[in-house]
């Protein structure tokens, strides 16, 4: 069961930037997610940018978790992970390490001529 102290934030968590309607009507989250997103967010977003530091086991373990040291087990990691996996908030990360967004390689060897041209057929 968690800590009452872990997770402690005095502000509500909004999204507003990816979920305008909230977290609740997002139909993402079923709404223990959800409630706990709105509740515990603001600190989970800091504990996982380093803007705040764990201050219990609970907290350290998220932040391990958010690092992809280890696997989310607990209910407050499961719905962080969520939540940044749908607002794609941070690196990929897995067991080879972490990989940034990457562009499609450009085709400059063509010089804006196309790959095929179909009058040459």
């Amino acid at each position: 069961m968690s800590n009452p102290a872990s997770f402690h934030s005095s502000r509500k968590f909004y999204a507003n930037d990816h979920y305008p309607y909230g977290l609740a009507r997002s139909g993402d989250y079923n709404s223990k997610q959800s409630a706990l997103l709105e509740n515990c967010g603001q600190a989970y977003a800091e504990l996982s940018s380093g803007k705040r530091k764990p201050v219990n086991d609970e907290e350290q373990r998220f932040v391990l978790v958010c690092k992809g040291e280890l696997c989310a087990e607990s209910e407050h990691e499961l719905a962080w992970l969520r939540f940044c996996q749908k607002t794609d908030t941070r690196l990929s990360i897995s067991a080879f390490g972490s990989q940034g967004k990457q562009q499609a390689p450009s085709n400059s060897d063509n010089d804006g001529e196309t790959a095929l041209d179909l009058e040459e057929l």
